[in-house]
């Protein structure tokens, strides 16, 4: 099987998982599968990957390696002959810890942000939404992330884990459904939690920028979480376009602001 055709069969197992959950257990129940943006949001899914995964290798393995050749091996070694299970949680802390200030970056660096925008530019949220990003946001987003992993000597068992166990949690965290999860709350990211990042209510703005663990989010002050209520506006006040090649071109519109 090539790569493309593990997208689409990744691309319809996920439709098979997530569409049932999401029209039994809905949060909106006026959102319609085939919703308005799906066709776009299939594009980024179907050809991102491939733009991001090549830039983001090239640019991730150039600094990492350039910034390994200065530094003590003994620690790359320590970590490295630690047990897995061991190297998985260190992995998930430092992974989390860039994660959030990276992803506090791209919010409040308004060139960084023309990026991120697309990925905030979903009006409605599903399982789908999780793949509407820039691939140049995913680059610096990952290389945020990765760099640290692979200087600090993680092994690629690591490195394939904790990239299956977040892309999966990140795919739930948007998906549209009503579990609260309250007694998650500030233990681990929910899609109640995320919802809140992704809505342009004025009071949830610039909140809930961890991925896993919202701790970060109560410690630097920028935890966003009402129980008993929902959000209903998504989206951003820019006028991102719709179609996924415009989205592509977005960032670099000299009209951007």
């Amino acid at each position: 099987m090539n790569a493309f055709a593990g997208q689409i069969f990744a691309l319809f197992l996920l439709f098979v998982i997530f569409t049932p959950i999401e029209r039994l257990f809905a949060l909106h129940k006026d959102k319609k599968v085939f919703r308005r943006g799906f066709t776009t949001d299939i594009l980024h899914i179907l050809f991102n990957r491939f733009i991001s995964d090549v830039l983001g290798f090239v640019v991730i393995v150039t600094i990492a390696i350039s910034i390994s050749l200065y530094t003590n091996p003994v620690l790359r070694e320590l970590i490295a002959s630690q047990p897995l299970w061991l190297q998985g949680l260190q992995a998930i802390v430092v992974a989390n810890v860039f994660g959030y200030f990276a992803h506090r970056i791209v919010h409040t660096v308004p060139f960084l942000w023309r990026f991120h925008a697309i990925h905030h530019s979903s009006e409605q949220l599903d399982w789908l939404a999780s793949a509407r990003n820039h691939p140049l946001d995913q680059v610096f987003s990952r290389a945020f992330v990765f760099i640290p992993l692979f200087i600090m000597g993680f092994t690629a068992e690591v490195f394939g884990a904790y990239l299956v166990i977040s892309l999966f949690h990140g795919i739930f965290l948007h998906s549209n459904v009503r579990f609260k999860l309250n007694f998650l709350r500030g233990i681990l990211a929910t899609p109640h939690y995320h919802h809140w990042h992704h809505s342009n209510h004025p009071e949830a703005v610039n909140k809930n920028y961890a991925g896993q663990f919202p701790v970060l989010d109560i410690l630097f002050g920028t935890y966003y979480f009402p129980k008993e209520i929902t959000p209903y506006i998504y989206g951003v006040n820019e006028k991102v376009p719709k179609g996924y090649f415009g989205q592509l071109k977005y960032p670099f519109r000299p009209e951007v602001r």
